[in-house]
């Protein structure tokens, strides 16, 4: 229940901020009244770019009333339109229509599904095995429970895992297995690990500082797994030995990066307020340098599907601090801001190759906003 809530205090700060969110100068997308609906295309001039230089946006392609659905090729995206058709009443909540539309990036054609929906019954997640041969398909009825599948990329073939689940919390051991925290709405709930045939086979994991809530965090990756405990320590197991290793202290979030050798750490500064900084290390928890970010709040943090850049979202009360998103590149080592002052109110969403990014905001109406940036 107290990651909920956490949740929940996250959304509503995200929505007031990205109504008072500025436009910095710079190579950045327009702001809001010379674009459409159908979305517009804005083209970034900038130099060729050179050894240890910060990441270059080519382009940004801005889609009003729209919030990131999924990506279904390099080019082609898919959007979640929302149109208010009734205003909120002392009474009666506000009603929206939702269509899905389908958006070429190469020439920013639109393909919208015959009819819009009253509401959104379903939400389908996806995640591919390393190697890109299988995916864990969740399918959520509402936001307590879901239906997994196993699915074969090749053939759109799947077999459903058997048993209920609280949360969407898992990742791929290797390319056969999957590893999903299950959750439970009285405890920590089973961990289990998925072969790609549909045999589930339970975890267990030794650990007294886990209490009896959910997990709050965590990934996998490269045979490991990894989660923090109720003292925000970041630790590490695997299934053949269920004693945990503590890797870093004062740990609010992380990632694991898809190829499981990187992991994003957020540490808080000091217990009890507010302020963090994101970290690199490596998968044994060994740092790989000093703070890449620092924020008072740092609500989404992305990896590229290559492991080549990770993408965060950063807000800080001081306006001369970090706030926006900003691109890390693992390979220069350097951190580079992009857009106008993002505050994104979905998960930063990377295209399969990372050459794009997407990122959902809010307008003033509180109404969403989507901008795909493309990258040299």
């Amino acid at each position: 229940m107290k990651q909920i809530i956490k949740l929940g205090a996250v959304l509503s700060l995200a929505a007031a901020l990205a109504a008072c969110s500025s436009v910095q100068s710079g190579n950045q997308a327009n702001n809001g009244n010379d674009t459409n609906k159908h979305g517009e295309l804005t083209v970034v001039k900038s130099p060729e770019k050179k050894p240890n230089q910060e990441v270059m946006v080519q382009r940004i392609h801005r889609f009003e009333g729209a919030s990131m659905d999924k990506w279904l090729s390099d080019d082609l995206v898919q959007l979640m339109y929302t149109k208010l058709v009734k205003q909120a009443t002392a009474t009666e909540e506000a009603q929206f229509e939702y269509n899905t539309v389908s958006v070429d990036l190469n020439n920013n054609e639109q393909k919208s599904a015959e009819e819009p929906v009253k509401k959104v019954q379903t939400v389908e997640k996806e995640q591919s095995s390393p190697d890109g041969k299988y995916a864990f398909v969740q399918q959520w009825k509402d936001k307590y429970t879901a239906r997994n599948f196993i699915k074969e990329s090749s053939t759109g073939n799947t077999i459903e895992i058997k048993g209920s689940n609280y949360l969407e919390t898992g990742g791929w051991l290797n390319d056969t297995t999957y590893v999903l925290a299950a959750g439970s709405m009285s405890g920590l709930g089973d961990i289990r690990q998925i072969a790609v045939d549909g045999t589930v086979t339970l975890l267990k994991l030794d650990d007294p500082a886990l209490g009896d809530q959910p997990f709050v965090n965590f990934g996998v990756g490269q045979g490991r797994i990894y989660y923090t405990d109720n003292n925000q320590t970041l630790k590490q197991f695997t299934p053949d030995d269920p004693k945990p290793a503590e890797l870093v202290k004062h740990a609010m979030t992380f990632q694991v990066s898809p190829d499981g050798k990187h992991l994003a750490v957020e540490i808080q500064k000091q217990a009890g307020k507010a302020g963090s900084e994101l970290r690199i290390f490596d998968s044994n928890g060994s740092a790989e340098g000093l703070s890449i970010a620092k924020g008072d709040l740092i609500p989404y943090i992305a990896w590229s599907p290559g492991s080549s850049k990770l993408a965060a979202a950063l807000y800080t009360e001081n306006q001369s601090g970090m706030n926006g998103v900003y691109i890390f590149d693992s390979a220069t080592g350097k951190v580079s801001p992009i857009g106008p002052s993002y505050f994104p109110q979905y998960p930063l969403s990377w295209n399969p190759s990372g050459t794009r990014l997407g990122v959902t905001v809010a307008d003033k109406d509180s109404m969403p906003v989507t901008h795909i940036i493309d990258f040299q």
